[in-house]
Formats: C-alpha cells, sequence, structure tokens
C-alpha cells in the first residue's frame, strides 16, 4: 500500500492556489460550501477540511491509507467529509446535489462499507 504523503493543515485557513497539498502544488481551488474547499494539482486532488469541521467527521472516519490531517484523496475518500457535511446542499441545482448525492453514497460503500454505517444515510444528514 502507498505511504500518503504528509502535508499537514492544521490551520483554519483554507488553501489557496501555489500551496502545497499531499497531490503536490496546487493549481485550482474551489469552494464545495462554506467550510470544504475541492483542490485540483496537475497530478491528482482532494478536498480540504478545516479543524473546525473535521470534529463533525467520526473519528474512524478522519484519516485513512490516502487521506489525513483534513485532506481528503479525491477518488475514495472525498465521499466522506461530501456525505458527513451534507456538501450536496450547496450544489449549483438540486438535481446537481443529488447527482452527487448518489455518487458519494456509491463510493462510501465500494471503498469504505465497512465504516458505512457511521454516516446516517440521508440527505438530511448534516447539520444546517
Amino acid at each position: 500500500m502507498p505511504q500518503r504523503p504528509s502535508v499537514s493543515m492544521q490551520n483554519h485557513m483554507a488553501p489557496v492556489v501555489g500551496d502545497p497539498s499531499p497531490w503536490g502544488t496546487i493549481d485550482h481551488v474551489y469552494a464545495l460550501g462554506p467550510d470544504v474547499v475541492a483542490v485540483a494539482t496537475p497530478s491528482h486532488g482532494g478536498l480540504w477540511v478545516p479543524p473546525e469541521a473535521m470534529t463533525s467527521i467520526p473519528a474512524p472516519l478522519r484519516a485513512s491509507a490516502y487521506s489525513g490531517d483534513g485532506w481528503f484523496e479525491e477518488d475514495c475518500d472525498w465521499c466522506i467529509p461530501y456525505l458527513v457535511l451534507g456538501l450536496h446542499r450547496f450544489e449549483d441545482s438540486a438535481e446537481r446535489g443529488e447527482q452527487v448525492l448518489e455518487a458519494a453514497r456509491t463510493t462510501l460503500r465500494r471503498f469504505h462499507a465497512e465504516l458505512a454505517g457511521l454516516i446516517p444515510d440521508s440527505a438530511d444528514a448534516a447539520p444546517a
């Protein structure tokens, strides 16, 4: 299993273009809600969650082989903060929100089936 790069973002400032990430230098950032940003690098990307919002994520889901320190890898782990924090509510349309919500549920079942019970399977799981 590959080692997860160590890049700590235990500050309260969202990353910006030019900042480091576990996947390299960030070349694109966009908000997914009031607390979470998605980042992209030339090779990969993921989501960054600030420490305040991390407290809403169940402890066993805060880190994996590919994610930690507030970073969630874009292929397998993005679904965790998306579901827990109810990020579907911030999509451009309700239809898009439902589509991405279902994709997040599918990703959770596929890559984190043993921990899926820690996240309520509800579109209203996250606090408003």
